[in-house]
């Protein structure tokens, strides 16, 4: 009877074991106190060690934790012997953002030590001050704007982990006030590997100057749509590799200018080196950041988006710029994949943050008044618009 009871038992662990371990991988992390040798005032969330200043001894205890990432809030000369140097020999990453009076808690040390928070779950975190005092107010911004907690419960916490100076309280609460106030990205890091200053162009062009890419295949196709004249000013908004641009290039001809526009430095290296191998001396490079295409006001007949406008982080502020950058009654020109559910491939799904008719009413609360979709045979995956300033 006991062997059928212990057996019992344990195929109901059995059972049960996974979805404990469910119940458990889905549990929230919460503010926990607790003990690192002689470092005073500790707390642990998830990944994150919170605290006042560690020894050296407390330092390799906490690499033994997991901890990956040192940050120090103390200015250099706050401590008597070398952290970085015990940091860096025990093969963690050390970074100083120091602050001290209230006025030297800049945006810049809120910026920073927050992107390096918001990496602790690949790269666990102690972020430590003298006290925690400090400590406190750099993580009630890092709980609203990372981890989108409300301010009151947000505050709780950094006075849970050591925040006791108001004035830091109050600088905190302004940041995060400002931070909230600005648009926020609606694809982050889509943008990041085109940013990236190692990437090479040439493997893309496998991918963007492929005949089996409809916008490549149905370019002359797509030129023509574009109705563009000699003399014009064109703007080809997330060039990439250049193709169309050297398409417009040519048919603008001498009288007329071509702006490659786009967030990737590589990319428009690439473009230089074309064009200057190609002996083609109207086209014009230019970087932009993520939320404005950076050209002239009322400089541009045509402006061209292809396959370019679901990376846009802050379509809004973009599009505001493009018409800002177009001529009376210039016009702007979308092609972009179509959305559709239970018909469009899983990557587009995916990829593409939502459909042509969402993007068509973002680009008319821009200002632009839609003119037309253009019908090409050629392509079946992508549509093309035509809006007018």
């Amino acid at each position: 009877m006991k062997n059928i009871t212990c057996v019992a038992l344990l195929l109901l662990h059995l059972t049960l074991a996974p979805a404990l371990v469910a119940q458990e991988a889905n549990v929230k992390p919460t503010i926990k106190e607790t003990k690192l040798g002689s470092t005073k005032n500790v707390h642990s969330f998830g990944p994150v060690l919170l605290c006042g200043q560690p020894s050296a001894e407390d330092l390799a205890e906490a690499k033994q934790r997991g901890i990956k990432t040192v940050i120090t809030l103390r200015e250099d000369g706050e401590v008597d012997w070398d952290e970085p140097a015990t940091v860096e020999d025990l093969g963690l990453a050390f970074h100083r953002i120091a602050f001290r009076e209230p006025e030297t808690l800049t945006d810049d040390v809120f910026d920073k030590s927050l992107q390096l928070l918001a990496k602790s779950q690949e790269s666990p975190v102690m972020l430590h001050c003298g006290s925690a005092n400090r400590v406190g107010a750099i993580w009630m911004a890092h709980r609203v704007l990372n981890d989108g907690l409300g301010l009151d419960a947000a505050r709780d916490e950094a006075k849970t982990v050591g925040l006791r100076t108001p004035a830091y309280e109050q600088i905190a609460v302004a940041y995060i006030t400002k931070k909230n106030a600005e648009p926020k990205s609606v694809s982050p890091g889509i943008n990041d590997r085109f940013k990236d200053p190692q990437l090479d162009a040439s493997e893309w062009l496998g991918r963007f100057e492929i005949e089996s890419r409809e916008v490549f295949s149905a370019r002359e196709k797509v030129l023509a749509a574009c109705a563009i004249k000699p003399g014009n000013t064109v703007a080809d908004i997330g060039a990439g590799t250049g193709f169309y641009s050297r398409l417009f290039a040519n048919a603008v001809g001498e009288k007329g200018w071509v702006y490659s526009v786009d967030i990737s430095p590589r990319f428009l290296e690439h473009i230089n080196s074309k064009s200057r191998e190609a002996g083609v001396q109207n086209i014009s490079t230019v970087l932009c950041p993520e939320d404005a295409a950076r050209l002239p006001a009322n400089s541009v007949d045509v402006a061209f988006i292809c396959d370019t406008y679901h990376h846009f982080e802050f379509p809004q502020l973009t599009i505001e710029t493009l018409h800002r950058a177009l001529k009376p009654n210039g016009t702007l020109i979308v092609i972009d994949f179509e959305r559709i559910p239970g018909e469009s491939r899983e990557f587009i799904m995916g990829h593409v943050r939502a459909g042509k008719e969402v993007f068509q009413q973002e680009i008319v609360d821009a200002g632009f008044r839609f003119v037309e979709e253009i019908k090409l045979p050629e392509l079946k995956e992508n549509y093309l618009l035509r809006f007018r300033k």
